[in-house]
């Protein structure tokens, strides 16, 4: 991107990525007097009680109907955990007051034919490129595997998919909802995203490898440019798969924010403008540009030189009267690559054991109840984990410690498991036949058929000695089986080397 184009573009980003609240760690617009002030949310839903967003619980008291804004006829009580969502509102510590609350989705529509590559737990849905990690939530649908099963079958399913899109263009989920098994032709579809191969005289652009046709529109709002970030809904023409536009908005960002507005964002870095001192914020609505000053710019799991382009950071900062956001502390957001999957054996405010691991929770964790349907399901209290819970565990391992932590990104309390289906997935700590060791623990194999061992595209390894030749130290591998000696021996039934997830 040429820089009279990151011009135009950085005032085009605060309103849906603006200000989330934030104490220490924890997400949102910070008050330094102390009062509430004015603000606004995006992220991902991590709870309710109130609605949890970045770690800023919001009371949605007021949300009816008339502030509640869909597009599909959901309502509040619609709301899902890892759902994208925009809140405005007051904004006081890690407490809040929701005046309106509107679902962000990033793509909406069909999958593409052979959409999904189970290698790189990735699926195209309007030819956009989605990645799932541990932390996707999937809605009417199990999991990827599910969607292939459907993809296998000569089906197109209608996918809506919340997320944030990365250097690449690649839309790293949070919540995947299927709408239908198949194909629904004149069904209203969207894409987001920047415009590129504007072409005014054929009035047609492309977002991402989507073709968008707006013909029917006439014109299209003044200022969109090569460049710019909008949002284009309408419906798939039979003939060529382009989107036919019934309405193309340009999305204004800023908010109305005034310089001196302290703000909490987060995205992917899309390129360094200057090393060491600023870079280009990618969030779920568009581009802003970001400054640091050594010295001055505190950091969090990582430090400037860990500021490349695709890299996650969540930024705290002021916004300049140029449109830029001067930081004053940036953290590196990790991957969570691991998962667990067993019984809890202890908990506390802050912790919870799984495997014999301790796990750290924090304001950030999303909590979901797919066993009670508790809504309010949190960490502690009457709607608690509580000792011999079920738990589905993602997390992160924060390297930041001497031994590293391991900290969660996802609860998800579940039915009770037979004794042969723990789970348990990391890296991959050594390997020497018949033995693996993740996260500390062994992990015993035997020969097929005892044990079943899997490629990352599900294709099974001929025999156990293919399979430890193939994996490193360090690689991500997924262990299913029974727990021999809970905290140091598995003895698993299947093994799994699963994609690396960078973010």
């Amino acid at each position: 991107m040429d820089l009279s184009r990151q011009g135009r573009m950085i005032f085009m980003v605060l309103a849906l990525l603006l200000p989330v609240v934030s104490a220490s760690c924890g997400g949102g617009m910070v008050n330094s007097s102390g009062g509430g002030t004015g603000g606004t949310g995006v992220g991902p839903v991590s709870g309710f009680g109130s609605v949890i967003v970045n770690g800023v619980h919001y009371d949605d008291s007021a949300i009816d109907n008339t502030n509640f804004f869909d597009g599909h006829g959901r309502t509040k009580a619609d709301l899902k955990v890892g759902m994208m969502v925009m809140i405005t509102g007051t904004i006081s510590g890690a407490t809040g007051r929701a005046d309106d609350i509107t679902i962000l989705r990033h793509v909406d529509g069909p999958m593409d034919d052979n959409g999904v590559t189970l290698a790189t737990n990735k699926l195209k849905v309007m030819e956009q490129t989605v990645v799932v990690d541990t932390t996707t939530v999937f809605d009417n649908v199990v999991d990827l595997v599910a969607v292939d099963n459907l993809v296998k079958a000569g089906k197109r399913p209608e996918l809506e998919v919340h997320g944030s899109a990365d250097n690449n263009g690649v839309i790293h989920a949070t919540f995947i909802h299927k709408w239908s098994d198949d194909l629904i032709a004149g069904r209203p579809v969207q894409a987001k995203g920047t415009v590129s191969g504007l072409d005014t005289g054929a009035k047609m652009f492309s977002i991402g490898r989507k073709t968008v046709d707006y013909n029917a529109l006439g014109s299209i709002p003044a200022g969109v440019v090569n460049g710019s970030f909008v949002e284009a809904k309408g419906t798939l023409r039979a003939s060529d798969n382009a989107l036919v536009a019934t309405s193309v908005k340009l999305e204004d960002a800023t908010g109305g924010q005034p310089s001196g507005s302290s703000a909490e964002v987060e995205g992917y870095v899309g390129r360094v403008v200057t090393p060491n001192a600023s870079f280009e914020l990618i969030g779920p609505n568009g581009f802003q540009t970001v400054t640091w000053t050594t010295g001055t710019t505190t950091f969090t799991d990582g430090a400037g030189a860990d500021i490349l382009a695709g890299v996650k950071v969540e930024v705290e900062g002021v916004r300049k009267v140029d449109g830029t956001l001067a930081a004053t502390k940036i953290e590196i957001r990790q991957a969570s690559n691991v998962r667990m999957e067993s019984t809890v054996t202890s908990v506390s405010a802050s912790s919870l054991t799984i495997f014999g691991k301790t796990v750290r929770v924090n304001a950030l964790t999303q909590y979901e109840d797919s066993r009670d349907g508790d809504t309010l399901f949190s960490q502690s209290g009457s709607h608690g984990v509580h000792v011999g819970d079920t738990l589905e565990v993602s997390a992160f391992l924060d390297n930041t410690t001497v031994p590293a932590s391991i900290v969660a990104t996802r609860v998800e309390r579940i039915d009770a498991i037979a004794p042969n289906r723990h789970i348990l997935q990391g890296p991959l700590d050594f390997a020497l036949s018949p033995n693996l060791t993740i996260l500390g623990i062994t992990v015993v194999t035997i020969p097929p058929p005892g044990t079943k061992f899997l490629r990352a595209d599900e294709s099974e390894f001929a025999t156990q000695a293919d399979f430890f030749a193939a994996v490193a130290v360090g690689d991500i591998v997924k262990a299913r089986g029974n727990q021999a000696t809970p905290v140091v021996i598995m003895n698993a039934d299947e093994v799994r080397i699963e994609p690396t997830i960078d973010n």
